[in-house]
């Protein structure tokens, strides 16, 4: 298997109006025909030979740029096969990917990433693959593979790797690879949760129910669907009105049947200190979104310094404002966790990240939340 209070005590109502969070989209452009795209070519690598006094030895890995007739942000998804396993070594905005020896190691060797040899030199195919934000599965373009020899060793993380699961559909083009994760909540719990934007940005109608399944390994040879309490494999997709939505599947260990529970929130929203105060009615809301990353980023044109939190607003969190709640430090933030803080004032863009960073879970002995932060100053 792809195998994540009070600070300005005299500061104003009329000031906390002036707080808003703007997020600035590109001019609608359009890609090059799809068959017109070529595939990105995955460069050869030399072997590698992981030991004890190398682990924090950088690899990268290169490939091609692909242009899709536009300035496009292009996503690479880079992937390593052994026998019949496959994970996902990492994604990149760039044409390269840098990871560590141990991180690799450790993904190859795991009972729950490709289940290699330990101790011997394990020829590894990787491939790349490409992507925009489409709703066409044929812009996802496919290096051709490489083999790539690892002398591998004994992992050196915990006993078990964070899992996930996708959740491909048609607001992102149907493509399992690229899709949004949810990440399994403990281990062996076979309860995959996270947060996802199932809204089609290019539904001719907005009101339009999006449709989705859930798979494993970044395919549709495993696949759920058919009924919320009643998930089978193959079964018919998922559908529900458009927005985002926290989501719960919990399935059984080969994962041929489970369930799955969706809450829907109205926004993922910042409050503290840090952006007006903690008893706001309307707190500040990061609105801005890319369906496959599962970033959400806003800028608070006036940001005062101090603690905030992250939660989901409105919808079905609307009686409960803080049933869902991240904070604790912004690299593995934590549900109900303590309080953020920043010290930027001014202009200050604000990003959670759900979707997390596989490689990085795979070298931490401790499993750690796979949800991270970043607080910066704006452009």
């Amino acid at each position: 298997m792809i195998k994540t209070m009070k600070f300005l005590k005299y500061f104003s109502l009329a000031a906390v109006a002036l707080l808003a969070f703007s997020c600035h989209k590109e001019d609608k452009t359009f890609a090059a025909p799809a068959e017109e795209v070529g595939n990105p070519i995955l460069n050869p690598h030399a072997d590698v030979v992981v030991d004890e006094t190398t682990l924090g030895n950088n690899v990268t890995f290169t490939w091609s740029e692909v242009d899709y007739g536009y300035h496009a942000q292009v996503t690479y998804s880079l992937f390593a096969v052994y026998n019949s396993n496959e994970v996902q070594l990492g994604q990149s905005f760039t044409t390269s990917y840098t990871m560590t020896k141990e991180a690799l190691n450790n993904l190859l060797v795991d009972e729950k990433g490709l289940a290699a040899p330990v101790g011997e030199a394990v020829a590894v195919e990787l491939y790349v693959t490409s992507s925009i934000s489409s709703n066409s599965p044929s812009y996802v373009k496919t290096s051709e593979k490489i083999s790539v020899k690892v002398t591998t060793i004994a992992a050196t993380t915990a006993p078990w790797i964070r899992r996930n699961i996708q959740v491909p559909g048609s607001y992102q083009g149907w493509a399992p690879a690229d899709a949004p994760l949810l990440w399994e909540t403990g281990e062996d719990s076979y309860t995959y949760s996270g947060l996802v934007n199932l809204i089609d940005p290019a539904a001719a109608d907005a009101t339009a129910q999006v449709e989705f399944k859930f798979t494993v390994n970044g395919g549709w040879e495993v696949n759920l669907g058919g009924s919320v309490d009643s998930m089978t494999p193959g079964g018919d997709n998922l559908k529900v009105d458009p927005g985002i939505y926290w989501i719960v599947v919990k399935a059984n260990e080969d994962f041929t049947s489970g369930s799955v529970t969706l809450k829907k929130a109205g926004a993922i929203s910042v409050i503290g200190d840090a952006v007006g105060g903690w008893e706001l009615a309307n707190d500040l809301k990061l609105v801005c979104t890319d369906n496959n990353a599962q970033v959400w980023s806003g800028v608070c044109d006036n940001c005062l310094g101090g603690g905030f939190k992250f939660r989901l607003t409105g919808g079905d969190f609307e009686s409960n404002p803080w049933e869902m709640n991240w904070g604790g430090p912004m690299e593995h933030l934590v549900s109900n966790g303590d309080n953020i803080s920043t010290n930027l004032t001014g202009s200050v863009k604000f990003s959670i990240n759900f979707r997390g960073d596989v490689p990085a879970l795979a070298q931490d002995a401790t499993n750690p939340s796979p949800y991270f932060a970043t607080v910066e100053k704006a452009e």
